[in-house]
């Protein structure tokens, strides 16, 4: 018989889940859209992140590395954040302003962080650049984990 624990985290990850994905989507298509339509230079850029240089000059299996670390990534501040939402009631106020900050503070993170500390080149950082970049994690990462997990915490549980 499954305990309480095991149920709630399991409805964590799952929720997470589904988040994942959704970000995964919107986000690698926004990327996609942004570099001219590009996929293989974009998650060739991806995988760069763990293989470096490398990842540019490489067969598919790289833009197929590129694709599950980017997947990795959307599940993994999905998962942050659904195991924030029911802890911090700040979150559980406004899910639209939550959302749209929650897409600033991956984005920082990510930019200032994050990928600086992987192989991944990192280019100049411009106000045209950045200012696409929190618009995009604003919309296709934290409104949609925001919008998810104030749904997914208020639905009855089996």
């Amino acid at each position: 018989m499954p305990t309480a624990t095991s149920v709630q985290t399991t409805r964590l990850l799952q929720g997470a889940l589904y988040a994942g994905l959704l970000v995964w989507l919107l986000d690698g298509t926004a990327a996609v859209i942004q570099s001219n339509f590009r996929p293989d230079r974009v998650f060739r850029y991806v995988a760069s992140a763990g293989a470096g240089p490398s990842a540019f000059e490489g067969g598919n299996a790289f833009i197929l590395l590129g694709l599950f670390f980017h997947f990795l990534v959307a599940y993994g501040w999905s998962l942050l954040f659904f195991w924030l939402y029911p802890r911090l009631a700040l979150l559980q106020g406004n899910r639209w302003l939550t959302g749209l900050l929650y897409g600033l503070v991956v984005w920082a993170c990510m930019r200032l962080l994050i990928v600086p500390l992987t192989l991944a080149p990192v280019g100049k950082l411009t106000w045209n650049g950045a200012l696409t970049g929190m618009a995009i994690h604003m919309v296709c990462v934290g409104l949609p984990i925001a919008l998810t997990a104030h749904y997914w915490y208020r639905r009855p549980q089996p």
